[in-house]
């Protein structure tokens, strides 16, 4: 999708340069005026057809809360290579774990522990695809983000004022590389009203997943969908 601001006042077409999307604020080059175009992203509104429950996900809605809970294991990529990856790490590793006990010769874990320490955490990794589940608790005042039972720093749990939000929509990125080709996935981005964005939810394996939390959270804070900058499947 893709829109094309005019200036109001002269009707010349605004260059790129000129555009603040975080103000939502646009200069005329011709004229020099200035002014606000979030009127104009209403032409940016869409009526996307609704995704319906993903596999492996659960949603319940009242008149006081949306609760979506899924499954880290029906909703993450390339859990196969993981552990076929680390049953060979490990493998490997244990030969001279059980030769260093035998043997007496304690200081072969000391030239392995860094060794030791990956395949310690891929283990810890592989259990909490197949043990998590990632909880989405909205009410009119907070979204709350929350991954139990395992904890993993690079997914923190988030928690971000209703009120303080402008908008929600999808990104893709690459989340890893087997063989040197990219693997993508897809996060859920919250757009704040103060212009910054926070990542809610990341490593989604399919676009459906991370659509259908925006839609049931936007339907249930009672947000328009509009098109974003940088969102998957838009160009603006």
């Amino acid at each position: 999708m893709h829109l094309q601001l005019a200036c109001p006042n002269c009707a010349t077409s605004i260059k790129a340069e000129n555009i603040n999307i975080t103000s939502l604020v646009a200069k005329c080059h011709h004229c020099n005026s200035v002014f606000n175009f979030s009127n104009n992203l209403e032409v940016a509104s869409r009526n996307r057809p609704e995704i319906m429950l993903p596999p492996g996900f659960e949603a319940y809605t009242t008149l006081s809360s949306l609760d979506i809970e899924f499954s880290w294991r029906q909703s993450s990529k390339g859990l196969g290579f993981f552990i076929f990856f680390a049953l060979f790490w490990n493998g490997i590793l244990s030969i001279f774990v059980v030769t260093a006990l035998l043997t007496g010769e304690l200081q072969i874990l000391l030239f392995t522990s860094v060794h030791l320490l990956v395949g310690i955490s891929l283990i810890y990794y592989i259990l909490t695809v197949l043990m998590n589940k990632t909880y989405v608790l909205v009410s009119q005042r907070e979204i709350l983000i929350e991954h139990r039972p395992l904890r993993l720093p690079f997914y923190p749990n988030r928690s971000i004022s209703a009120m303080d939000l402008d908008q929600l929509y999808i990104s893709k990125y690459v989340s890893s590389r087997t063989n040197g080709r990219p693997n993508h996935a897809f996060s859920v981005i919250a757009r704040l009203r103060t212009g910054s964005e926070i990542t809610l939810i990341k490593g989604l394996r399919q676009p459906e997943q991370a659509t259908f939390i925006e839609q049931q959270i936007e339907k249930f804070l009672h947000i328009e969908d509009r098109a974003m900058e940088g969102e998957y499947g838009v160009s603006i």
